[in-house]
């Protein structure tokens, strides 16, 4: 494996689990700092300007224990009058649903990968864009003996930002905003925006072969 490639693989399973129903250990992953640590790391090896950016104390999540934590999620991205106010659902900021969930299958079926028969796994839900990245980016990593192959996953990863969760990602922090989120939701969704930019520029400037 390219060493680049594949910690931009484990920071889409990351991002994953970050965004997934918190447990206690995810709530560990975040006191212990090994979020911040990792992202930081990251960033700063590859995107330094951002990781100057960050506030790493937010993602910290300082002052919140597992209870709050769960509440906060479950207000934002679960449950509300009229459904949540900030789902994580791509359709619910770009519309066009049936158009979008095709076009989403399209591109995991390219690749060989098909959902579970069961509705709760959307395949616009942003759990299960992070993982198509998360498999791309892991397979770009295996295939750095082959620079076409690893050329055509750059561009898969590229255009899947830049159609799917590039998109729609700003809208969702705009949402939080309204929302008054907590520090912590409100900045890992920020840093996956600027992630997801600069890493969509960073494809866009790889030399191809030819």
């Amino acid at each position: 494996m390219t060493a680049l490639a594949s910690q931009r693989s484990a920071a889409y399973a990351n991002f994953a689990a970050a965004f997934a129903f918190p447990d206690a250990e995810a709530l560990a992953s975040i006191h212990s700092g090994y979020l911040v640590d990792f992202f930081h790391r990251l960033l700063a090896g590859s995107h330094g300007q951002l990781a100057a950016e960050m506030d790493w104390r937010a993602l910290a999540g300082e002052r919140m224990d597992l209870d709050s934590l769960q509440e906060e999620f479950t207000r934002l991205f679960e449950v509300g009058p009229a459904g949540p106010p900030c789902p994580l659902l791509e359709s619910h900021y770009r519309g066009a649903e049936l158009a979008n969930l095709e076009e989403l299958v399209r591109y995991y079926d390219f690749f060989g990968l098909s959902l579970p028969d069961d509705r709760q796994v959307r395949p616009d839900h942003l759990s299960t864009q992070l993982e198509f990245l998360h498999f791309l980016a892991f397979h770009e990593a295996l295939s750095g003996d082959d620079p076409n192959a690893a050329a055509a996953l750059s561009r898969a990863q590229r255009d899947f930002i830049d159609r799917h969760t590039g998109a729609w990602i700003p809208l969702l922090g705009r949402a939080l905003e309204a929302q008054d989120a907590s520090p912590f939701f409100s900045e890992l969704t920020r840093l996956l925006e600027h992630f997801l930019m600069a890493e969509m520029q960073r494809h866009g400037e790889q030399v191809e072969p030819t």
